[in-house]
């Protein structure tokens, strides 16, 4: 698309959301000097008034301004579109018409049903939507509506169907319940949780205002949920819902939401700084009731004006607004934040002001990097603690001041270059190689960033089988496209290892850690904090690999290579100490493992304070040392510790924090305590299913806990269930590995308990058979598993009167009984 046609599209979409009567005025403004483009505009609006306001296909074909309109039929309630029967209509914007509608197969549900207006062309609308669905189907988030489906129906018109969430604009819900600015707050922050989990997946939703984000209310509840997430990128073929595009095919936004970036209509790609843009203007709009800029004051300015305003006009700050508002009106701003005047401008101004003003910066580099960050310092605030955003410096005052008046500095800065001349060109080489220096460790950070989507913990149980496709070929590029920048491979090397290491696919990251480990003595000498930290890395693949003498070789050697180069008390020599501290409780040598789990704990708390989550997590650390030892009350003690501060620290809603919680659950149970460990081995499982998903091995590893709680407590019509479920994933995706047999049998002993002898036979002995077939290898603090197994069996055939084959089974037990 030209310049001018894209120009013509951006002023027919405005002039289009102003009523009838206004659109002369602005024309006669933004088509000022240009009465071609006036012409053009005008026979657009007539043509769509005469064909009853509905346009169908493209609306300019060059300069001929020829208009292709039609009367298109309109869907109603009782129609269908595919496998989706309409129910009403709730809503419609100038991009389609969205209706409820209800799903008979292949399950029945009713689900929101969005048709895209007429004028587009289908087959790259549903090429495009089909490429986001791929990334779209890894979001799993409590506060993101789910996209379902896509497809075209029979005049060719393209559809969405996403999960129907029934709330309102989260602007009006905060209004209508008079929600304190604190409330507020909270549920901005679950937003920013939201976006967070899309950016982790690569997705930018592009279109973040109040009519995108919902609030519903679940059980007394408000529950924020992000809508349209992706439909605007696979939509991008229209100017709708007062939206522009760019020449490039680049969403802009909403007018009043969008970003300076957005608005500049150049090949400048936008990323995930321009959401936390646009999360800035809800804040302002959730604080003050009013966004940075006007909607109709934007319109109003024409097409070129208003980017500029949204380009280069800095906007007052909340405390600002709130203050210049009329008496009446600030007190009606108050009262829908439950309080007065004073104390709604008292509680905005300072954090709250410089919070949202970071998020408004023109230059992006200077918002928060995240919208986690953005959520993390509305905590601080929520918490009384000191916030990240900053009044800023007076250099940073100085820039704007020379970007407001260019002119008076253009002299001064030219004197100024031609004396710093002289310097820039003999350091130029230093820079230039700090440069390439610094992008190698950005390029690196961002694939170890990206790449960490591909995590269990992150995917929650989704299919990413697309994204390991990915990784595996770079691990394959690597070798081959970096050979000649052994710093920038061995980088990269060491970060796709982490990636495989967090897949658990420890041969792999085992190679790539060896490769980077290469480099890095090649660089660096035999002698360095790299080569250490690689040492350490490679030791933890292998003793995920079982390989704990090596392990052992390569702690030892990093441990004493991090004490000479950096001292007794540094940080990684603790994080060595705790590694081989886990190695040596594996290996039973447990009075040793105590004794470096104690001295890393140690260096951790002189270094980073007593509440720490590394601290806790060496807490924990020394408290599973001491439950092997069978010290169980000052093992349980540690473990709370732990786990309180944990949950402190990181909030209840945090993998390690359920991981603590199931240790816990099994140092009770050591104790006898089953109705207390069963509530902690719920309350795990409960969390872990909803973070990590009912797929993933710890979710289902969790399960085997709380199974063998349940036994114990001969709770087995409510095992049972719980044990199926449990078999039956692992046999789907795990199949053939000796937890997988286990659980078989825990299966047989719940049927054994409920007295189906019949059923609970063939499970008892194929969980035996698979432990035990040739080639299993089962850890030696894992062995009691089969006795396990064997003492089911026994009880089988006593309990059904077979004492030839109860007998059989008792001399194997006592055989697996005297092995070491």
């Amino acid at each position: 698309m030209s310049q001018p046609e894209q120009r013509e599209e951006a002023v027919f979409a405005a002039a289009l959301q102003l009523p009838a009567a206004q659109r002369a005025a602005y024309l006669d403004q933004t088509c000022a000097s240009d009465a071609d483009l006036r012409r053009r505009i005008e026979a657009l609006l007539g043509a769509l008034e005469r064909a009853g306001g509905r346009l169908n296909g493209p609306a300019v074909s060059g300069s001929e301004a020829t208009v292709l309109l039609a009367i298109t039929p309109i869907e109603k309630p009782g129609d269908r579109i595919g496998r989706y029967k309409l129910l009403q209509q709730i809503g419609e914007g100038g991009c389609g018409v969205v209706y409820m509608a209800e799903q008979e197969e292949p399950v029945r549900r009713r689900v929101a049903l969005k048709v895209i207006k007429l004028g587009m062309d289908t087959k790259q609308v549903i090429a495009r939507f089909e490429a986001e669905r791929q990334a779209l189907a890894l979001m799993d988030h409590p506060n993101i509506a789910r996209v379902f489906d896509a497809g075209a129906t029979d005049t060719g018109r393209p559809f969405f169907v996403m999960e129907l969430v029934r709330g309102i604009k989260i602007t009006d819900f905060c209004d209508e319940q008079k929600l304190a600015t604190a409330d507020r707050l909270k549920l901005f922050i679950l937003v920013c949780q939201a976006i967070q989990h899309a950016h982790q997946k690569g997705i930018i939703h592009r279109d973040i205002k109040p009519s995108n984000i919902l609030v519903t209310v679940n059980d007394g509840v408000p529950v924020p949920k992000v809508i349209d997430f992706g439909i605007a990128k696979a939509t991008q073929g229209r100017l709708t819902d007062q939206t522009l595009f760019t020449a490039f095919e680049q969403f802009i936004g909403t007018p009043a939401y969008m970003s300076p970036e957005q608005a500049v209509l150049t090949s400048l790609d936008i990323d995930t700084r321009s959401d936390i843009y646009s999360l800035g203007v809800l804040l302002y709009e959730l604080l003050t009731g009013k966004t940075p800029f006007d909607q109709k004051e934007l319109l109003a300015a024409g097409f070129d004006g208003m980017r500029r305003t949204i380009r280069e006009q800095e906007p007052p700050r909340p405390s600002t607004r709130l203050s210049s508002l009329a008496a009446e009106d600030l007190t009606t701003t108050a009262a829908r934040r439950h309080t007065d005047a004073p104390k709604l401008l008292h509680g905005v101004r300072g954090d709250l002001d410089w919070v949202v003003m970071k998020t408004l910066e023109k230059d992006r580099g200077r918002r928060y990097e995240t919208a986690n960050g953005l959520a993390r310092d509305i905590e601080r605030h929520l918490a009384n603690e000191p916030v990240v955003a900053r009044p800023p410096s007076r250099l940073y005052r100085f820039q704007k001041s020379v970007r407001r008046n260019k002119t008076v500095y253009a002299a001064v800065t030219a004197v100024t270059l031609a004396l710093l001349m002289g310097v820039i060109v003999s350091t130029s080489q230093a820079v230039r190689a700090n440069r390439e220096k610094k992008k190698s460790e950005q390029v690196s950070q961002f694939l170890k960033d990206m790449l960490k989507g591909v995590k269990p913990s992150v995917a929650k149980g989704q299919d990413i089988t697309m994204l390991r496709e990915i990784l595996d070929t770079t691990a394959m590029r690597v070798g081959k496209d970096l050979n000649d920048l052994p710093e920038v491979e061995a980088e990269l090397r060491s970060t796709i290892g982490e990636v495989y290491h967090y897949l658990g696919r420890w041969e792999e990251a085992e190679a790539m850690y060896s490769r980077a480990l290469e480099l890095s003595r090649k660089l660096h000498g035999p002698v360095h904090p790299e080569v250490a930290q690689l040492l350490n890395n490679l030791g933890v693949t292998f003793m995920n690999r079982d390989k704990l003498v090596e392990a052992e070789t390569l702690y030892q050697e990093a441990l004493a290579m991090r004490r000479k180069l950096l001292g007794e008390n540094h940080l990684a020599v603790a994080e060595t100490l705790g590694s081989l501290s886990f190695l040596l409780r594996r290996q039973g040598r447990l009075e040793e493992a105590e004794a470096a789990i104690r001295e890393a704990l140690a260096i951790q708390k002189e270094r980073l304070g007593n509440e720490n989550p590394e601290v806790a997590e060496s807490i924990r650390g020394l408290g599973t040392v001491l439950w092997r030892q069978q010290k169980l009350p000052e093992a349980e003690s540690k473990i709370r510790e732990a786990l309180t501060m944990q949950t402190k620290l990181l909030g209840a809603d945090d993998p390690i924090v359920a991981d603590m919680t199931e240790d816990l659950g099994l140092v009770l149970i050591d104790q006898g305590r089953l109705a207390d460990a069963e509530r902690a081995l719920t309350d795990a499982l409960a969390a872990r299913r909803r973070l990590q998903g009912d797929t993933h091995r710890d979710t289902l590893s969790c399960m085997v806990s709380l199974l063998n709680t349940l036994l114990a407590e001969a709770k087995y019509d409510v095992a049972e269930p719980l044990a199926l479920e449990c078999w039956t994933t692992r046999k789907k995706i795990m199949p053939g590995e000796p937890k997988t047999f286990n659980v078989e049998s825990i299966f047989g002993g719940c049927l054994l308990g409920l007295k189906r002898y019949a059923d609970a036979e063939p499970r008892l002995l194929s969980g035996y058979e698979g432990l035990t077939r040739p080639g299993t290898y089962i850890p030696p603090e894992g062995r009691y598993v089969v006795k396990n197994a064997l003492l089911r069996l026994v009880q089988l055939y006593e309990a059904t009167n077979r004492p030839d084959q109860a007998a059989e089974w008792k001399q194997k037990l006592a055989a697996a009984e005297k092995a070491p």
